[in-house]
This record gives C-alpha cells, structure tokens and sequence, in this order.
C-alpha cells in the first residue's frame, strides 16, 4: 500500500510570504501528529473577542474589528500559540474548536494560520461555518489585500486527485466521496447493482500496488496477535449473506450549527429541503467472505463458549481500524460489540465481494467488515486491525461528534462549543464507557425505517395519468427496514400527511425464509394504489391542482413504529443520526389538462378551437359529475389537444369566448 501520509504529503505544505523579507516554510505530517497529540492539552486562547455570543446581533462590524496582520495570523499556527485561522476577511481563534470540530481535531490543526477556503474548496460538500464562526471565534479582520494573500499563499494539495477510476449512477461529492441517494432505482433490483449502491467515504480511497503480497489485516486478542492476507482467507470456510446496509446519519440535515431560539424556523425551513433524501441513504446486496468468529477463532478465542456464556467476555468491544485515513495520517476506527462478533448467528462477516462480484474500491476493496443490522459506519472498510478492548475506538470517528446521538434539548453551539470555549470538559463517553453520560449513547444498531420511493419528491402527475389515477388510486412504493435484525410486521401508507392510514402489501423476496427471526437483515418492499379521497377528487373537479403528501410507516413484530412527522423536532439531535421519523413526500396532482363541468356556471375546457366542435358534442354525453367518465372523456379529448389556450363556454350560448391559458 502506498503510504497515506506520503501521498497526502501535498495536502499539508503551505507556504509563507512576509512583506519585504520572503521565506517558505512547510508544515509536515511529523509536526501535524505532534499538534494532534498537544490537542488534548489546551492552553488558554488568547483573544481579544473570541468569547461566544448570544445573537448575530452582537457580532461586531467590520469596522469595529481590530485589523491583524498576516504576520501575526501565521505566526498562530499551533495549539500552544493559539490556533488562528482567516475565512472570508476575518481572523478567527479556534484553539478551543479544534478538540470538538466534527471532523476530528487534525484537521482544523492543519489550516493553523491559513486560509479556511482553499481547504472548503476542497470539501465543497462543508456547510457555512461563518455564522457560527462569527459567533463564537472571532478575533478581527485581515485587510483586503491581506485577505486576498492570505487565500492565495495557502497550499492546499487535493488528497482525492489520485483515487481509482469508478463507475458510479450519481456522484454526490468527491472530496470525500459520496454518491447514490436514494430514488426508484432501488426496486429496479432486489440486490442493489454495484454502481448503485449508496457510497459514504470518510476518506480517501487506499490503493495496493500488488494487493496478494502487500494487503494484510492484523488481529489481536489476548495472549495473540496475527496477520492475515488475502490467501489466509480464501483457506477458511465462506459463508454469504444478504444484508442491507444503511447509514446512521443518513438524515441530511443541516447540523451542528443550530441554536435553540432558531429551532422553530429553521426547522421549518430546513426539514423540507433535506427531505429530498427521505431520511434513507442505503442498498442492499449478497455477501460472502469468512465469519469473524472464525477468524477469532482461529487466533485462539473460545468464541462458542463465550457466545454460551460458559466463560467470561474477555473485553466489550471488537475495535475495527482501516487502512483509510485523512489528510494528518489519523486513521479510520470503530467499535462494535464483542458479542455481536462472536454471535453464530451475528453473521458478522470479512466480506470480500458483493453480488457475487470482488468488491469494489468504494467498498472496501480487498476485505470490509459487514455488521448486519447496524449502522453503515461500523461497517469498517479497507481492514487493517481487528482488536480487542474495554475502550472505545481512538480514531475521532468514534469518539467524536460524528457518531454519538445526543438528547434534542442540545445543540452544538449552546452546549458542546460553549463548554468547550469556556474551558470545562465535553464528555461524549455515553454508555458501556467508564465515564458514563446517559445522555448520550453511541449509534450501533439501527431503527426501523422506511422510504417513499414512488412517487418521487415533487414529482407531478401529468394529464397521461390522472384518469387512472382518479379511477384506481396513486400508486406508491418503497422500501422498510426493521433495523437490528428485527423483521416488519406491516408498512401504513397515507397519502394526506397521516391523517389516514392503509396497510399497503408487503414483499421480501423470500428473505424471512433466508433469515432467523431477530436477524433478519435484509430490506422489505412494499406497495399500494392508495385511493383519493371524495374530497380530493372533488377539489380536482373544482378546478384546483392538489398536492398530496405522501407518508409511510413501519412496524416491526415486536411494535416499534417509527414516529410521526410532528415528533422529528422532538427527536432533533445535533448529529442528525438515526432520526426515523415518517417523511413526507409531496407528490402534485394538475388539473391543468382536465375540462371541469357544473351545472350552474359555464363549461371550462383547455381546448383550443380545433378541438372545441369535436368536443361539444361530446360533452353532451357525460348527464352527471361523475369522475371516472369525465377523466376518460378528458383523455379522448387532448389526445390532440392544442394547450395554448383555453375555452370559457357559457351554457346560454352557442359561441365560445376565448380566455388565455
């Protein structure tokens, strides 16, 4: 394997121009690990504002802010000087940050006394930090000039440049790389084809020259370590799996940015923007590869009896390590428990390929760690190191904000950054740990969910559609997954809001007879022609274009439902994982290309007068306001029909009167 840190040696050069006297220097991957070890050590932050704010309204103007020199922000380039940053012309001091930023305390490390852009041009898929920036890190402000410099004398070499080629349906981001939401082309195939399976890297892509000789994954158990390559594997027994993998923070909202007195309207902006992901980012495939048990096994570890509890677990956590790691060689780490390993019917697996195919790079390409039933992210790709521990993974992703859920009387600004500027201790430990917080706990298994898949968001349904619509009901499909291995008993349907609910059918392609009941990993479809109500079909005969809201909701057989859409701003936490709540897909229904008939006032048809002689004597023949005859009159009717206007016909009169579409 090429080493991490020598291909990401670009990432992490910067160089500096001082006035009259020019000089360069780099900040290497050395120096970088030794400011990710002083992190834990903070020294006081020396700001002359910097101290958290209540409002934006308390954010001083520009032209109250003192001016800092480029001098004086590079020469805060560490945590024992203060860590200084610049963004958009101002000076910010996140010293303090650095231990909480989401993204691990390594990489806000690196931009020390640079410019935050070059590196967001990089991440484009980062959220706005200024706001809250402003809030809490300010210092002052850069001149124009400064500014200007500041960004352009900031190095900042792409670590994703040389990832391997990829064929894949809808590229999200590449820095790192995301792709495939979800959409209807998940029913397409029961087993997810592999250029459609969802992707969520953390970092880049790690790559071997000669993967037979130089891959290899460490294990270590008590009394034993050893190393596996790729031949070792193929020795063992295989064993396949159907499994759908979903991730935990799959609800793409905007997060950790929030304060409480903004709750209620960002919510109500915000929610519906990100619902185009319906809360659902996963897939599903087959997998085969060696059970971890066995490999465990093979090392020395009595895993039958322990599974039997015949003797006592020797740690609570199988710690997984990637190969992956980010731009400060810090890399990839989870945890899962020890149990759930060594379960014979866990199916805890060393997956090397999918659908019958090697697995892809993207997919952890040459050995990942498939965890049925839990979260995406304990899904270690890439496999370095499988170990035993009391503790909790070191990598950030473990520990930090990434991967914990939080109770929803929090959010990051007003609770963890303020502790953490203030100077107190920000515990994340939540349960299993020795420093217990009960407020928090860490994301493992998953909930029950499920997806509106048909129609799609805002999707409309045209003038093609509508009679059959009217006549049998809108069509609606999608996929459930209990989550933790439990299976689903039902999925409700409701195409106003939840208001009202019908069961709609269930299909899972014989997995309950693959699966055990408590493991059953795979996803359900399911389907409905759910009927518009009387009101519905009448607001379309009045000549109103109706949206309707369509909902689904899962139960699985021990009755845990996901919760309705009213209860997601009580289910908030400040990560956004697992939040399950019942989206709402709004789905359009026009009655832009339909006549309307009452009895009191005139006739009003999108016809144009080449369709109006044939038509009016059509009209003749529907004596009633009945729906299913009028929509396929409708269809006859615009089968050549001309839109550009349309014809107000008064029933005293003989001539049409022209009226603009």
């Amino acid at each position: 394997m090429r080493s991490s840190l020598a291909r990401l040696a670009p990432a992490v050069a910067r160089l500096r121009v001082e006035g009259r006297r020019s000089s360069s220097w780099q900040l290497g991957a050395g120096a970088l690990a030794g400011s990710a070890i002083g992190a834990a050590a903070l020294c006081e932050s020396k700001t002359t504002l910097g101290s958290p704010v209540a409002t934006n309204r308390e954010v001083p103007r520009d032209q109250d802010l003192r001016i800092i020199g480029l001098e004086e922000l590079r020469a805060h380039n560490n945590m024992d000087d203060g860590l200084w940053i610049s963004y958009h012309g101002h000076v910010y001091d996140v010293t303090h940050f650095a231990r909480i930023h989401p993204g691990g305390p390594g990489r806000i490390q690196m931009a020390g006394g640079s410019d935050l852009q070059k590196y967001f041009d990089v991440y484009h898929v980062h959220p706005d930090v200024s706001k809250f920036l402003d809030r809490t890190c300010l210092l002052g402000r850069l001149t124009a000039a400064d500014a200007k410099r500041s960004y352009e004398e900031t190095i900042f070499g792409n670590p994703y440049e040389d990832e391997p080629p990829r064929d894949l349906q809808q590229t999200i981001a590449k820095a790192p790389r995301w792709a495939n939401l979800m959409g209807p082309y998940l029913l397409d195939s029961f087993r997810t084809p592999l250029r459609g399976f969802y992707v969520r890297n953390h970092f880049p892509v790690p790559s071997w020259e000669d993967v037979e000789n130089d891959y290899e994954f460490e294990v270590s158990v008590p009394g034993a370590t050893r190393s596996f390559k790729l031949k070792d594997l193929r020795a063992l027994p295989q064993a396949t799996v159907e499994a759908t993998l979903i991730c935990g923070g799959a609800a793409l909202y905007p997060r950790y940015l929030h304060r409480t007195e903004n709750r209620e309207s960002w919510e109500q902006k915000e929610f519906p923007r990100h619902e185009v992901n319906n809360n659902f980012w996963g897939s599903h495939a087959v997998w085969t590869g060696v059970k971890c048990r066995d490999v465990l096994r093979l090392c020395g570890l009595d895993v039958d009896a322990l599974a039997l509890g015949e003797k006592p677990m020797p740690a609570k956590y199988l710690r997984l390590t990637g190969h992956d790691a980010d731009e400060t060689g810090a890399s990839f780490g989870v945890t899962i428990p020890l149990e759930k390993a060594i379960d014979p019917f866990g199916d805890v697996l060393l997956a090397t390929t999918m659908n019958g195919s090697t697995l892809p790079a993207d997919h952890g390409y040459p050995v990942r760690v498939l965890v049925p039933g839990f979260a995406g992210v304990r899904n270690c790709k890439w496999l370095a190191k499988m170990e035993l521990s009391d503790e909790l993974h070191s990598s950030h992703v473990d520990t930090h904000t990434d991967e914990v859920i939080y109770p929803p009387n929090m959010n990051f600004e007003d609770h963890v950054a303020k502790a953490s500027f203030t100077g107190q201790a920000v515990k994340r430990a939540g349960r299993w740990e020795g420093d217990q917080d009960n407020e928090v706990f860490r994301v493992m298994e998953m909930p029950v969910h499920s997806s509106v898949l048909v129609p799609e968001l805002h999707s409309v349904v045209g003038k093609e559609a509508i009679a059959e619509v009217l006549k049998e009901g809108l069509e609606v499909k999608g996929i459930a997954l209990g989550g933790g291995g439990h299976r689903i008993a039902r999925v409700d349907v409701s195409i106003d809001g939840g208001k009202s609910y019908i069961p709609a059918d269930l299909d899972d392609h014989g997995m309950e007879k693959v699966h055990k009941r408590n493991y059953h990993w795979s996803w359900y479809w399911w389907s409905k022609k759910v009927p518009l109500s009387e009101e519905m079909k009448h607001q379309l005969l009045a000549g109103q274009s109706l949206t309707l809201q369509v909902v689904s909701r899962a139960m699985t057989e021990h009755g845990n439902t996901q919760p309705s859409r009213q209860d997601a701003v009580s289910l908030y936490n400040l990560v956004g994982n697992i939040c399950n709540y019942q989206t709402h897909t709004p789905a359009a229904l026009t009655c832009l290309y339909m006549f309307l008939l009452t009895f009191f006032h005139g006739v009003v048809l999108p016809l144009c007068d080449s369709c109006y002689q044939a038509s009016n004597a059509q009209l003749g023949l529907v004596g009633s306001c009945d729906i299913t005859r009028l929509a396929t009159l409708s269809q006859r009717l615009l089968a050549s029909h001309d839109p550009r206007h349309s014809i107000y016909i008064d029933p005293r009169s003989t001539t049409p009167t022209d009226r603009k579409s």
